[in-house]
């Protein structure tokens, strides 16, 4: 594989989700290709090995945009590719420089949705302590930021309904303190369903971290429901998927038994592989 500058492998400069504990899923795929000596999709486009999140959140990033811009113009002259060209981004805007004849499989926008996910060695929520149906006294919460219009309108709907346990923070950091990130973690774990709306992005952290902690997540959407792998998902079996114009039937939706919501835990239990950074890369690869 032909490599790019160093300037297009700069570390990340956060750790976001705190959950995390690995690489980003774009790092991982980097790897991924390099060890298993690939170059190519399955459609036969060359992938573009960069880092895109890493070196487009840094504030030097605007300054060298056009000098990056014509490394990447040198780089597609020096490997021409008649069937084209792909990437895998995490970053909400999908890559920021521009390349002809490419495909983007993106967690938050691009051409083909892939699971917004990271590596987690410790596998943190996963080992968290789950609690049944009967255990759980919430019937829907929210931790986190109004960081869209989409988390804005849900909270203006829900505000004053006791069944929705709604705990917005009014500022955005990718620095999550540790109270949070137990209160996060102690009201999924006894909701029956907690929201994971899309943010800045169209995806979510939260909404497969839900499923970890042994929860249904609630997808609210307004565009376009990202959502990955629909050819190979029935997602209605699994959790709450709604366009923001339905707000007003959300709460009837959550009116299920025992048995459909033991149901939806267990059909997620069968298909959770798919929502691992190595199945993405045999997807793709």
């Amino acid at each position: 594989m032909n490599r790019l500058p160093d300037i297009f492998y700069v570390k990340n400069k956060d750790t976001y989700p705190p959950f995390k504990d690995g690489f980003y899923m774009e790092e991982y795929f980097l790897n991924y290709m390099i060890k298993n000596n690939k170059k190519y999709d399955k459609n036969g486009r060359l992938y573009i090995p960069a880092l895109w999140t890493n070196f487009q959140i840094e504030g030097w990033f605007s300054s060298k945009k056009n000098e990056m811009q014509q490394i990447i113009n040198k780089y597609i002259e020096n490997n021409y590719n008649p069937n084209g060209y792909f990437t895998i981004v995490q970053y909400d805007d999908g890559p920021l420089l521009t390349i002809p004849n490419m495909i983007v499989y993106g967690a938050c926008s691009g051409n083909i949705p892939l699971p917004l996910i990271y590596e987690d060695r410790k596998y943190t929520l996963e080992n968290m302590p789950k609690k049944t149906y009967k255990e759980k006294e919430i019937l829907c919460s929210f931790v986190g930021t109004i960081t869209h219009t989409v988390r804005q309108k849900i909270n203006d709907y829900f505000k004053n309904n006791d069944k929705f346990d709604l705990n917005n923070r009014t500022y955005w950091s990718a620095v999550v303190e540790k109270n949070d990130q137990d209160i996060f973690i102690e009201k999924t774990v006894n909701s029956k369903f907690v929201l994971a709306s899309r943010g800045y992005g169209r995806s979510s952290f939260r909404f497969f971290e839900i499923f970890k902690l042994g929860s249904i997540p609630i997808y609210v959407w307004d565009d376009i429901e990202w959502l990955p792998y629909k050819d190979k998902i029935d997602y209605s079996k699994i959790c709450i998927s709604l366009n923001i114009k339905d707000i007003d039937t959300l709460e009837s939706r959550l009116n299920i038994d025992e048995e459909t919501y033991q149901k939806m835990i267990d059909n997620y239990q069968q298909i959770k592989h798919v929502f691992e950074l190595e199945y993405m890369c045999d997807y793709i690869s």
